[in-house]
């Protein structure tokens, strides 16, 4: 496994100081290093085979063969939230749930440590490798904790498991999850065995044959399956991890005690009162629907400019109103097992979902793609081109997405239409390992 280390300015400025000063060009005294070299995150690609929930052993099965067929490393890996109820820092408390029974969602993502160094870097395998996790530096900050701050997380039976925090890591270095640790700590969650969520091929000498070993499994046509690339170029509809999403649109505490069968339950009232309008707002089109307050204004302008541009004809409200809308006030909890498993982003009332019969998870998107880029002009993403179709969802995203070239096969953004400034910009960068983790957490619409 290749390992690079950072080369330190001073010792280059030292080098450099020492030939000026004897005016020759070849250095003949030893630098002296004023900080250790430290390595840096590897270089080095990787694949996540997932699907919906639990992965099944057919597919766990299949993946792993296609990595042996090119003699490549394959790792079975989960990634779910978790409830934090407490953040402690010897004996004082740093941030804490309102109850005994409510806790902070928390994206989490497990590997064996031999994949953490590999992917994420020694820095992070190493204090997970004595037993600590690794926070990123986002979620850090948003509750302000420290290295060596213990953090409760609550389990699936609803006890509470603690870790030490050993290291704050830059969130493109961990992939935009929140939490990282090793498939035997994530054990202790779940009571005995993590749940397996994916398989993790990495350091593969050749893409492409990585690519045709998984087809000849099987695994590339079966629409159950999704697969996921470092070097997937970010796209127009592509999602928010839940750390971003918290940052933009604020952090609440859920009920995890009285999670109802359907995974309904109550969360924060001071941050549904801070965020969400008390009843359903009007919205043009005649959509009435209770979404956060951050996303009001774009919303208003996307639905607005729909009916000036001639386009209300295709927005069914009455469907909106019936079965659609943004929020209910309460979260949407998806279990993996008991109390761990993944948030819907409706629960921030972040998506708004419309046209639900025509529009069903799994079909052929029949949105208007004039509507859908309209959308996208005003900080929307949409379903239509996740991975598999939801063309009822428009998701808040927080920017523009109408001007990227965008060859999608749902309602590409045109490349150099006249009279319009759509697909003027040029394609967006690959998402590194933020392709892989960084829906840990969340439920499947960004999935599906």
């Amino acid at each position: 496994m290749r390992r690079h280390l950072v080369a330190i300015a001073a010792v280059v400025l030292s080098v450099a100081t020492v030939a000026d000063a004897a005016g020759i060009g070849s250095v003949n005294q030893p630098a002296t290093a004023t900080q250790a070299a430290v390595p840096t995150v590897p270089l080095i690609d990787a694949v996540s085979v997932f699907q919906t929930g639990e992965l099944t052993t057919p597919i766990r099965d299949a993946a792993l063969a296609a990595a042996k067929d090119v003699g490549a490393p394959a790792v079975i890996g989960t990634g779910f939230s978790a409830g934090l109820y407490r953040v402690r820092r010897g004996a004082a408390v740093i941030q804490q749930a309102r109850g005994s029974g409510w806790a902070f969602p928390m994206s989490i993502s497990s590997l064996p440590i031999e994949a953490i160094g590999a992917v994420m870097g020694r820095q992070v395998s190493g204090p997970i490798s004595i037993g600590q996790v690794v926070m990123g530096q986002s979620t850090a900050t948003l509750r302000g904790a420290q290295v060596g701050d213990v953090i409760d997380l609550r389990a699936s039976s609803g006890a509470l498991v603690s870790y030490t925090i050993g290291l704050i890591a830059p969130d493109t270095q961990i992939g935009s999850t929140e939490i990282v640790m090793t498939v035997a700590q994530a054990g202790a969650l779940f009571g005995g065995t993590a749940l397996p969520t994916r398989v993790l091929i990495y350091g593969m000498a050749s893409r492409s044959a990585l690519d045709t070993a998984l087809a000849a499994r099987g695994l590339t046509t079966n629409s159950k399956v999704r697969i996921r690339h470092t070097w997937d170029p970010a796209e127009p509809d592509s999602t928010l991890s839940m750390v971003r999403t918290k940052q933009l649109l604020g952090e609440f505490d859920i009920d995890y005690a009285n999670l109802s069968l359907a995974g309904w339950t109550a969360m924060s009232p001071t941050w549904v009162a801070a965020n969400l309008p008390s009843s359903r707002r009007s919205y043009p089109t005649g959509i009435l629907a209770r979404c956060h307050n951050v996303i009001h204004a774009d919303l208003t302008a996307a639905l607005q400019e729909v009916v000036n541009s001639g386009l209300a004809g295709y927005i069914d409200a009455a469907n909106a109103n019936a079965y659609g809308g943004c929020a209910t006030g309460q979260a949407r909890f998806s279990r993996i097992t008991g109390n761990l498993g993944s948030v819907s982003r409706h629960s921030w009332g972040q998506p708004l979902d419309t046209n639900t019969v025509t529009n069903c998870q799994g079909c052929v998107p029949k949105m208007d793609c004039r509507v859908v880029r309209i959308f996208r002009k005003h900080n929307f993403a949409w379903g239509g081109n996740f991975l598999t179709p939801d063309g009822m969802h428009f998701e808040w995203v927080g920017e523009r997405r109408d001007t990227v070239q965008f060859a999608a096969k749902y309602c590409p953004n045109p490349v150099g239409a006249a009279g319009t400034d759509v697909g003027t910009d040029p394609p967006l960068q690959p998402q590194g390992l933020a392709a892989i983790f960084g829906d840990d957490g969340f439920a499947d619409e960004a999935h599906e």
